[in-house]
């Protein structure tokens, strides 16, 4: 499936959010379905894709957290962090309007993997280009008068610029990177098909895949709401996750029964809401998964340590 801008843009309806540290997930999925115009308060006006995309965007733009975990060993959270980042035009405007923390987190890997510093590369060039919105206002108009996509080559990121694609190719070259190419819908059916059961048990997840083996799923597992995501290794991948503060997390090792030793972070937001995140470095990827801090009707809900490993240990990581 090939998404450019222009299909996005034409697919779009608006949707109020509240803007907080539990909520808030940024990827260049989600960033594709939806475009932010950052005001100096914790409302904004998210514009979520409507129908273009069957990937479960109820779950992911609405009830996605930040997450990623970070064995301790190799220095916890703070090993995938790509630091504070500033919701207004500076982080000072950030503190005087009480504004919630924002610090992003690698999904890609460790700090010392090239597919950890390619984003980190993307993230702040990306955090501090066209905060007004004024490009892409410009690119929509122009894709609306000819039909014409000028970036269709990136088409699997959010591009809607010259300098935005200039950048891509700097960053793929520096750290030998390849693109994402083709997108399809994808179900913890196909997972087990491709990779061969991966999950057991009776899960339900859908979400997308790129050609590479790329995927992110929502799931649920006995009751327990989750994503998961699998990155590979020497892809592109300019997906990051708001964590709100590393320092609000506990931080420790299990070994699942497939015999992966997996992260485990579990901490609380700034509201009390409770949060739950694991990841796997595997040989050909890196594994994330984020649990939601409530049920499939939205209600608060909270995990023991035994739940969660009681997830993982219903997930062979060993063929992911």
């Amino acid at each position: 499936m090939k998404v450019s801008i222009h299909e996005l843009m034409d697919n779009i309806e608006d949707s109020s959010v509240q803007l907080e540290e539990q909520n808030v997930v940024s990827s260049e999925r989600i960033k594709e379905l939806t475009k932010m115009k950052i005001q100096n308060t914790s409302n904004i006006k998210r514009r979520s894709k409507k129908t273009a995309l069957t990937i479960g965007i109820a779950v992911a733009v609405v009830g996605a957290l930040g997450v990623s975990a970070f064995a301790a060993l190799n220095g916890g959270l703070a090993g995938l962090s790509f630091g504070r980042s500033s919701w207004s035009p500076s982080i000072e405007e950030d503190i005087k309007y009480s504004l919630p923390e924002r610090e992003f987190i690698s999904l890609q890997g460790y700090l010392d993997s090239p597919e950890y510093k390619a984003t980190k590369e993307w993230v702040e060039f990306e955090d501090s280009y066209d905060r007004d919105g004024k490009i892409l206002d410009e690119h929509e108009a122009e894709m609306r008068r000819t039909g014409v996509d000028p970036f269709e080559e990136y088409n699997c990121y959010l591009v809607w610029s010259q300098e935005m694609a200039d950048k891509i190719d700097e960053i793929t070259a520096k750290y030998d990177l390849k693109l994402h190419t083709g997108l399809a819908d994808c179900d913890d059916k196909i997972v087990n098909e491709m990779c061969g059961e991966v999950f057991s048990g009776e899960f339900i997840g859908g979400g997308y895949m790129y050609n590479d083996g790329t995927f992110q799923l929502d799931c649920n597992y006995a009751g327990v709401e989750f994503q998961i995501r699998r990155c590979m290794r020497g892809y592109f991948d300019t997906t990051y996750l708001n964590i709100g503060n590393k320092d609000n997390y506990e931080e420790y090792e299990y070994t699942t029964k497939s015999g992966v030793t997996v992260n485990i972070s579990a901490g609380k937001t700034s509201l009390g809401m409770e949060k739950w995140v694991i990841a796997a470095d595997l040989e050909k990827s890196f594994v994330t998964l984020n649990v939601m801090p409530w049920d499939i009707d939205g209600n608060e809900k909270s995990y023991t340590k035994e739940d969660i490993q009681n997830l993982l240990d219903q997930i062979d990581f060993s063929k992911l």
